[in-house]
């Protein structure tokens, strides 16, 4: 039967401490010693947290009321109360040049001076805007707005160019910015390239709401515009119900409006 060995401890490693109770005393010691460093260490710790909620704090406080200031001006816009809509916005755009309701606040501010008949600042907030970069969206529109004050300012080859980078962006506004473009070769005396750049926009917009407007225009330069015809409605002829018994099924589209061509095919 296996037995088990067990060492005895003498008296004086009996008497000798561990080693958590060594470091223990160890840590303790240091900390009566450096009691004055701890503590202030500790103190600038806090100190520290606390300024950084603070800060936290102070930044979401000055949004709020950043946010609040930006949708007043934006209603007084809409209530066309054009003064305190400058207001608002100038303040905003100064105060926080480099913040997304800074930035958005100049293009603001130059609907608001187009709306004043101040061409010559909206051209400058618009710069201000242009500037940085934006949202595809705005920046075309902002480009837009600035072929606007341009054009009202008699500038029309600055017009042109903010015309043209606009129509390079894909977005809503590229059908007004191409005529606008085209608008600005008409003012500038280039009869040929107005026409072209009409043309182009019927070639590629046979059916827009702005059809009218670019039909007038090209009869002022001389040019009678080509007559789209409708597009024709296709409706597909659900095959007629067959009685039991009968082979013959029909099927068919027809073309609306009336007077186009209609086909049909039957089958036995």
């Amino acid at each position: 039967m296996a037995t088990t060995t067990r060492r005895k401890l003498s008296r004086k490693e009996l008497k000798q401490p561990d080693e958590f109770i060594s470091l223990l005393d160890r840590t303790l010691d240091f900390a009566q010693q450096n009691l004055t460093r701890i503590v202030l260490g500790a103190a600038g710790l806090i100190a520290v947290v606390a300024l950084v909620f603070a800060f936290q704090f102070y930044r979401q406080h000055q949004e709020r009321l950043a946010a609040a200031d930006f949708y007043d001006a934006l209603g007084a816009l809409d209530h066309k109360d054009y003064k305190a809509a400058e207001q608002g916005f100038s303040k905003l755009a100064d105060s926080r040049p480099h913040r997304t309701l800074g930035r958005l606040s100049r293009f603001y501010l130059a609907s608001t001076y187009l709306d004043l008949g101040e061409p010559a600042k909206a051209r400058e907030a618009l710069a201000a805007y242009l500037d940085a970069d934006g949202p595809a969206p705005f920046t075309q529109l902002a480009l837009c707005q600035l072929g606007v004050a341009n054009e009202e300012l008699g500038d029309f080859k600055r017009a042109r160019d903010a015309y043209v980078r606009a129509a390079a962006i894909e977005g809503p506004e590229r059908g007004r910015a191409e005529l606008g473009s085209a608008r600005m070769l008409a003012r500038l005396g280039n009869r040929q390239g107005a026409i072209a750049a009409y043309q182009s926009f019927l070639k590629h917009n046979p059916f827009g709401a702005e059809r009218p407007d670019v039909v007038e225009a090209l009869a002022n330069l001389g040019v009678k515009a080509q007559v789209q015809p409708a597009t024709p409605k296709v409706v597909e002829v659900p095959p007629a119900a067959k009685p039991a018994g009968e082979k013959a099924t029909v099927s068919g589209t027809i073309a609306t409006p009336s007077g186009s061509n209609t086909h049909k095919s039957a089958a036995n």
